[in-house]
C-alpha cells in the first residue's frame, strides 16, 4: 500500500475488499498519495476504522464510491467526518457495519444530497426511521437503497421516501423490515414508477390488501424482480394482481409463502410472462441483480 501511494499519484480506482491484514496505517499512505482516487473498495477489510475514514476526507474529494461492507470499527464519527469533505459520494456500501446507525446515514444524506444514488444498509440494524426520514428530506435522487435487516424502520419514513424519490427510486430491498405494513407498500407501488426491484421478503405483516391498489388502475409497473418470499399473509390473489400490471417481471421469489404454490397458480389460471422464472421452492438460482 505505501509503494501504490508514493507511486501511483493518478490512481482513480482501488478494490482490496477482503485484504484481511491491511490496516490504517497502509491505506492511509495511499490516500495520502492518490489525490485523484474516485472509487475505493474495502469490503472485510476488519481492520479499518474511522481514522481512515478522516484522512480520505481531507486528501480524496473527487471519491465518489466507497465500500465498506462488515468493516465493523467504522462508526458514526467516521462515516461524519468522511462526508464532511466529500461530498460527491454516489455509491457506499456500510451493508453490516454495525456500529453504524441514525447519525452517520443522516449526515451521509444531507452532505451527499445531490450526488448520492446508491446506499446499502443490510443488517445496519442502528438505522431506523431517522435515517429513512433523511433520506427522503435531502436525496431526491436516490436510485438503489437497501434497508434489509433494519428492523426499526418502520411505515411512515418509507412513505415519506416514495413521495420525494417515487421518480428516481428503482431498486428498494427491505426483506426482514419487520414493521412494514400495507400502508407504506402501497405507496411505494403507486408511487414509485421507475421501480425495477423489490424485495420483501419475510415482512410478515403485508397482506393481499398491499397490492390490491394495482387493481383497476391502467398502468403497467415496470418491476421486472420481485421477492415475496416468507410473507405468509400473501396468496395467489396478490400473484394475479401483480400479474396484470408487471409485463416486464422477469423474476418472481415466492419461497416459504405456504398460501402459494404452482399448483395453486396453475388452478387460478395465472399466466406468467414468457421470460419470467418463477422460484417457487429454492431450486432457481437468483438473478444477479443489486438486490
Amino acid at each position: 500500500m505505501r509503494d501504490i501511494g508514493g507511486n501511483l499519484f493518478f490512481l482513480q480506482s482501488l478494490d482490496v475488499s477482503y485484504c484481511r491484514k491491511l490496516t490504517d496505517l497502509g491505506l492511509e499512505a495511499v490516500a495520502e498519495g492518490c489525490p485523484d482516487l474516485q472509487r475505493l473498495y474495502l469490503e472485510g477489510c476488519r481492520f479499518v476504522t474511522d481514522k481512515l475514514l478522516l484522512s480520505i476526507s481531507h486528501n480524496c474529494r473527487k471519491l465518489k464510491e466507497l465500500g465498506l461492507q462488515g468493516c465493523n470499527n467504522v462508526t458514526d464519527q467516521g462515516i461524519s467526518d468522511l462526508v464532511d469533505r466529500c461530498h460527491k459520494v454516489e455509491f457506499l456500501d456500510i451493508n453490516k457495519c454495525s456500529n453504524i446507525g441514525d447519525l452517520g446515514v443522516s449526515r451521509v444524506a444531507e452532505c451527499c444530497s445531490f450526488s448520492l444514488r446508491t446506499l446499502k444498509l443490510l443488517d445496519c440494524y442502528r438505522a431506523g426511521d431517522q435515517s429513512i426520514f433523511s433520506l427522503a428530506k435531502y436525496c431526491k435522487n436516490l436510485e438503489n437503497l437497501i434497508i434489509g435487516g433494519c428492523r426499526d424502520v418502520s411505515d411512515e419514513p418509507l412513505k415519506c421516501l416514495a413521495a420525494a424519490c417515487g421518480d428516481s427510486l428503482k431498486y428498494l430491498r427491505m426483506d426482514w423490515c419487520l414493521n412494514i405494513t400495507d400502508s407504506s407498500l402501497k405507496c411505494i407501488l403507486t408511487q414509485c414508477g421507475q421501480l425495477e426491484a423489490l424485495d420483501i421478503g419475510c415482512c410478515e405483516e403485508v397482506t393481499d390488501a398491499a397490492f390490491e391498489v394495482l387493481d383497476g388502475d391502467g398502468k403497467q409497473l415496470k418491476l421486472k424482480f420481485l421477492k415475496v418470499g416468507n410473507c405468509p399473509n400473501v396468496t395467489v390473489r396478490a400473484i394475479g394482481l401483480i400479474l396484470a400490471k408487471c409485463s416486464f417481471l422477469k423474476y418472481l421469489d415466492v419461497r416459504s409463502c405456504p398460501r402459494i404454490s404452482k399448483a395453486a397458480c396453475d388452478e387460478a389460471g395465472l399466466l406468467f410472462p414468457e421470460l419470467c422464472k418463477v422460484n417457487f421452492c429454492g431450486s432457481l438460482s437468483e438473478p444477479d441483480v443489486i438486490l
